[in-house]
């Protein structure tokens, strides 16, 4: 998995989302076992962790929105974008874990453009939104997009789903 991982996030092979996205159906319909949803007043969404501009521009692409997009279009489900990073951070890989909590916290928030664009879809049934990210190694980074989402859509349940861990 790292070296697929390394193939796809830094050496640009950007096919590899489709296999990469596939194994993310495998979490997704662990979630949607444990979950309640498919009732009239559920719906669901995906979003993912967005990149800062200096690492969009180094690598050319964003491998969450890829991969939320995949299993996106495998699920039917949409996918928004719905978080924007408040500042860079350098690479998460080389940090300890309490450098890691502590480099992230604050750094994402909801875009101001989509919390007005989804307001009302947040606010007139129950949501569950599945926030996709490529590995999971704290769980600090999809722990700061909860919170970041939670401030400003209090009722929406928030589940992460991510390839490796």
């Amino acid at each position: 998995m790292k070296g697929w991982l390394g193939i796809y996030k830094y050496r640009g092979h950007e096919e590899m989302r489709r296999l990469i996205g596939s194994m993310l159906l495998h979490a997704y319909n662990l979630h949607k076992h444990e979950a309640v949803v498919g009732s009239a007043d559920c719906s669901e969404m995906i979003t993912y962790v967005p990149l800062s501009d200096k690492r969009l521009t180094e690598r050319g692409f964003n491998q969450s929105q890829q991969l939320a997009e995949e299993l996106g279009r495998k699920t039917g489900l949409p996918v928004i974008p719905l978080l924007q990073r408040t500042r860079h951070t350098d690479k998460q890989s080389f940090k300890t874990r309490v450098d890691r909590i502590e480099d992230l916290q604050g750094v994402f928030a909801v875009d101001p453009s989509a919390k007005d664009k989804h307001k009302a879809l947040f606010s007139s049934s129950k949501v569950t939104l599945y926030v996709v990210d490529d590995v999971y190694t704290t769980g600090s980074t999809l722990n700061e997009c909860a919170k970041a989402i939670k401030k400003e859509f209090h009722s929406v349940d928030i589940c992460g789903i991510s390839w490796a861990r």
